[in-house]
């Protein structure tokens, strides 16, 4: 058996390859980010400028994992990047309209791959994945849908609602999901002879909005031990601040009114936050509830492991995910969390962490208190994420999606 993997992006597909690969199962891996200095528009690095080399480096190297065989690698267009280019820049909806354009030249490509290089079974991601699939499935060749984040019904009801609660968090009124792009969605689940997701939040969006049970399957995500090291540190122990921390975008998703409002209410003596992230909040917002915080932005993925070690609690209440790898970074760096039982698998309530359920600034202050008042809990917390890291890494999840495959077509 050969398996085709495609992404037009990044997120854990070098992971899925990967996973094959070590099995002898790889056919290719399809993407149009992947560092190589030979092809464009990598070689920009060798005729830019002398200050701007060493950044086009540092920026291309990031979308690059050397465990990957080069030859297994297939380059399919550049649109990821004109998208990266437009979201930096401020265009969100311009660059939503680019990943669109993009995803269908791009499963255009993978067609043609496909037809050069045959393979048995084919791994795509949502969204990047319904032409490729349609032509698939005429030609017998088995199609696994990877669903990186719940059903985007759910999403429209989650943030609608937020907008209700929170509406000074939203740079700009919430855009839901197009009927078009939900029937987008809902044909590539129907297009598809599986579909994994990460979570089972996700699972229960896609079950809520007509997936067949029968479909889906469970892997949780993983974390890279080896950036992500174990240091577990307990300051309040030793008579400090509780040192929380927030890594992603800091945004309505990702729960930024919950956080911030919760903190401006909790002692400054007794307990800090450090939010890691690019701010996606309207700046007026955040001089009213920031002054409790310290704001990092958003740094290269290889130097966050720096603020994991600083840190004593991870706090992540976010509205909606897929399954978000920061909690498996927190829990391998032996942190205590609170969060959602929507983030994915880093967190097991009651072992490692408390889940916010129902979310709310209330929930999340009285979460904070009860740790204030018992420093021993969140010491049992750190220690069970310590004992449970090993079961959640990126090897850990490569070898349950071989396992997968096995089962699913030995």
């Amino acid at each position: 058996m050969k398996i085709g993997v495609f992404h037009p992006g990044t997120q854990h597909s070098w992971q899925t390859a990967l996973a094959f690969q070590e099995a002898g199962l790889l056919g290719w891996f399809a993407t149009s980010i992947f560092y190589d200095p030979l092809k464009w528009p990598y070689k920009l690095e060798r005729f830019a400028p002398s200050p701007i080399a060493p950044r086009l480096k540092l920026e291309f190297s990031r979308r690059h994992h050397p465990a990957l065989s080069p030859d297994k690698v297939r380059h399919c267009g550049v649109w990821e990047w004109a998208e990266v280019l437009l979201r930096r820049s401020g265009h969100p909806r311009v660059a939503n309209l680019c990943n669109q354009w993009g995803n269908r030249d791009f499963c255009r490509q993978i067609i043609r791959l496909v037809e050069k290089e045959p393979v048995d079974v084919l791994w795509g991601v949502d969204t990047a994945s319904l032409e490729i699939f349609r032509w698939a499935r005429k030609r017998g060749i088995l199609c696994v849908l990877d669903q990186t984040i719940g059903h985007p019904a759910t999403q429209n009801c989650e943030m609608l609602q937020e907008q209700d609660r929170h509406p000074e968090f939203f740079e700009r009124s919430y855009e839901p999901h197009s009927k078009e792009w939900i029937e987008r969605q809902n044909a590539e689940i129907e297009a598809a002879d599986l579909v994994l997701v990460g979570s089972d939040y996700c699972s229960r969006t896609l079950l809520e909005n007509g997936c067949p049970a029968n479909k889906l399957r469970v892997v949780p995500y993983g974390y890279d031990p080896e950036s992500i090291p174990l240091t577990p540190v307990n300051a309040a122990l030793a008579g400090g601040p509780v040192r929380c921390l927030f890594v992603g975008e800091i945004g309505p998703r990702k729960g930024a009114a919950y956080v911030m409002r919760a903190f401006a209410q909790l002692p400054a003596d007794k307990v800090s936050l450090t939010l890691v992230g690019r701010m996606a909040i309207p700046a007026a917002t955040f001089r009213r509830y920031g002054k409790r915080v310290q704001h990092i932005p958003q740094v290269p993925r290889r130097q966050v492991h720096q603020y994991f070690a600083a840190a004593d609690c991870f706090v992540f209440p976010s509205l909606f995910e897929g399954s978000a790898v920061v909690l498996y970074e927190a829990c391998g760096t032996g942190l205590g969390i609170v969060a959602t039982d929507r983030c994915g698998d880093g967190l097991r309530p009651g072992f490692n962490g408390m889940a916010l359920n129902p979310l709310s600034v209330a929930s999340l202050v009285a979460a904070i208190e009860g740790l204030l008042k018992s420093p021993a809990t969140l010491k049992n917390w750190q220690q069970a994420s310590c004992l449970w890291r090993a079961e959640r890494t990126w090897g850990q999840y490569r070898r349950n999606i071989c396992s997968l495959v096995q089962s699913c077509w030995s």
